[in-house]
């Protein structure tokens, strides 16, 4: 296990009775006015934005809105999001909503506090943010987004499709209210992308670059274990509470830096997704069952991920570990997701291009352009 830093700032407040949390939190928080980020119809339907705003009427606390936002957050919203703000003399920031709406807020929260509307303008420049974010807080309405208790946000320019991955932990939410009851309108599609990215980040923490083993990677297994065993319960996932409370609690530590202590995590399935995205309109979820199979299938050939490819085989009953990729692929069928859609030729070769000019991605993750193709291909004994 390498040496490590570990702290995680966010405060949860949990649960469907945690109202008075919230309400007290609000109270604590320096806020004079809020600026609300959320996406298009579910924040009015679950019923969040409507609690929201009536806790923050009830206490005199100025906001304004800036609704609208879509899955994958683009540079156009969230620099019209910072105007706002810097137009207003925002004070805080306030997501209602899953991952996309989180992203956006912190990007926001960023560039308002750094007199900014471009985010792009500083990737492009290798600029680095020299002040805090503006103070941001959460209300989340889904699982598997994880951002909620972190620094990490994934913006696209809307121009060409490009997501790239910042990181602040300056933008790490003061405060997460995680209401499971807030995800009961959920539609089906939704629910299996939030699950398919839970089971996504567990994996890629699971499989980082060390060979040494011990208490994170056996609570990860037992994450993995958790979410497959009881993926058929979400075709009835409104009837449990206890279910979709278990679900948004393990997508919360998921990305809360818990389970990279002592890792070195190249991220190489969510690289793969992202070059993805940019070739075809998907979820992020679709993408990560398009990659993900042949990505444990390559895994399962390396020696230097043999031990933990039998250590999960084993916590997943599998005789082989060569039977990883099916064994997803399954899973997602229960998940009621559509069959395996294949990546043509030329979206492999794109994809293999792209990833291959980030050398510092290879390095990090030690992979070179044969290694990418076999994932894709998923042609692991020509490999």
């Amino acid at each position: 296990m390498l040496d490590f830093a570990f702290s995680m700032p966010t405060r949860i407040l949990f649960g469907s009775g945690a109202r008075s949390l919230l309400e007290r939190e609000l109270d604590e928080q320096p806020v004079a006015k809020v600026l609300l980020v959320y996406g298009r119809e579910s924040a009015r339907l679950n019923g969040s934005y409507d609690d929201t705003t009536g806790l923050l009427e009830a206490r005199g606390i100025a906001y304004l809105e800036h609704p609208g936002c879509r899955e994958d957050p683009d540079d156009e919203f969230v620099g019209a999001g910072a105007e706002l703000a810097l137009d207003h003399g925002v004070d805080f920031v306030l997501a209602i909503g899953g991952g996309s709406v989180i992203d956006a807020a912190k990007a926001i929260a960023l560039l308002a506090a750094n007199q900014a509307r471009d985010i792009w303008a500083y990737h492009t420049a290798r600029q680095d943010f020299t002040a805090p974010a503006l103070p941001l807080g959460v209300v989340l309405t889904t699982t598997g987004t994880g951002t909620e208790v972190n620094g990490g946000f994934v913006i696209r320019r809307r121009a060409d499709n490009e997501k790239i991955a910042f990181s602040s932990l300056s933008t790490r939410p003061r405060f997460a209210y995680c209401n499971p009851d807030y995800t009961i309108t959920l539609p089906p599609q939704v629910l299996a992308d939030n699950y398919t990215d839970i089971l996504s980040h567990l994996l890629e923490q699971y499989f980082s670059m060390e060979d040494s083993t011990g208490i994170v990677d056996a609570i990860i297994l037992e994450a993995i274990h958790y979410l497959l065993k009881n993926t058929p319960a979400l075709q009835t996932w409104k009837d449990s509470y206890g279910f979709r409370a278990n679900t948004m609690f393990v997508s919360t530590l998921s990305l809360s830096y818990l389970f990279s202590c002592g890792k070195k995590v190249p991220w190489i399935l969510h690289y793969l997704t992202h070059a993805l995205a940019a070739r075809r309109p998907i979820s992020h979820g679709a993408s990560l069952r398009v990659v993900m199979p042949g990505w444990l299938v390559w895994l399962s050939g390396k020696p230097a991920y043999a031990t933990r490819t039998r250590q999960l085989s084993d916590k997943l009953a599998l005789s082989d570990a060569s039977q990883l990729g099916q064994h997803f692929l399954d899973h997602f069928a229960l998940m009621g997701c559509d069959p395996h859609p294949l990546l043509s030729d030329t979206e492999k070769a794109q994809m293999v291009a792209r990833l291959s000019t980030d050398t510092d991605f290879l390095a990090r993750a030690n992979l070179d352009a044969r290694d990418l193709r076999c994932i894709l291909d998923w042609t692991h004994h020509a490999c």
